[in-house]
């Protein structure tokens, strides 16, 4: 079992539908869901530099304990091929394979890890750059597979199935208030543009301008305010759960 944050690589999570990091390697899209009838997806590489580039890709369970995310080596899903070369101005494509039955109702949560292999270097390169930094790019994207009854979240459609699910709290956390989130749902939730206002929407104070994080099925997660803020009394929080959706009120836990 793994537990970490695979600092400080490139979290592709973050980032818009697809990501291109300092290695030219375009990924997309970021977002991959298998659903009950499906058995797999599609994940493409491209290699936008001039230079091949080796890549190894993995795909772990993701859990979440105590606010960290937790990965561990699963055999549910498969990633095909596991290592490939793409080489410059070209694509090569990656199929998500789901292996295992999902009960009905249930979604599983996946970290998809990939790694840029390094190409062997003659030893006078090697030893030349044995005083620099030698960065190694990795990509972490989100997976979620879904069995019967449980379908992802739509940008047109409705957020209410998570919206309904989620309670918010606010505690003290080393000298910090801190914004703790309970997902007593069947799916998750990722949360962005997270404001506090009044009940009309109004007198906005930023939580969170970009993306604030994930919240798995039935599991809670905490996230410090910055520096020593706190919320006034009274105000509500408000959230977006899909990219293009509007932000929507998540419900106190009272």
């Amino acid at each position: 079992m793994i537990r970490c944050r695979f600092a400080p690589f490139i979290f592709a999570l973050l980032l818009p539908s697809s990501v291109l990091a300092a290695s030219s390697v375009l990924v997309w899209p970021i977002f991959q869901t298998i659903e009950s009838h499906e058995t797999g997806s599609e994940l493409w590489l491209e290699n936008r530099g001039s230079a091949p580039v080796n890549l190894q890709l993995r795909v772990f369970a993701w859990d979440q304990k105590a606010s960290a995310d937790v990965y561990a080596d699963q055999r549910d899903v498969v990633a095909s091929p596991p290592f490939t070369t793409v080489a410059p101005g070209q694509r090569q494509l990656v199929r998500l394979m789901r292996v295992a039955p999902i009960a009905n109702g249930k979604e599983h949560s996946y970290r998809i890890v990939i790694d840029e292999i390094p190409a062997a270097q003659p030893a006078a390169q090697t030893e030349q750059n044995a005083a620099g930094l030698k960065m190694r790019m990795r990509y972490v994207l989100p997976l979620f597979t879904y069995g019967q009854g449980v379908t992802p979240l739509k940008n047109a459609g409705s957020v209410e199935p998570v919206r309904a699910t989620l309670r918010w709290s606010l505690s003290q956390q080393n000298n910090r208030q801190t914004l703790c989130i309970e997902n007593r749902g069947n799916q998750h939730a990722r949360l962005s543009a997270v404001y506090w206002a009044n009940a009309n929407g109004k007198g906005r104070i930023p939580q969170a301008n970009g993306l604030l994080g994930y919240v798995l099925a039935q599991k809670k997660s905490c996230f410090p305010s910055a520096g020593n803020a706190s919320v006034p009394s009274g105000m509500h929080l408000f959230a977006k759960l899909t990219d293009n959706g509007q932000a929507v009120e998540i419900p106190a836990n009272r």
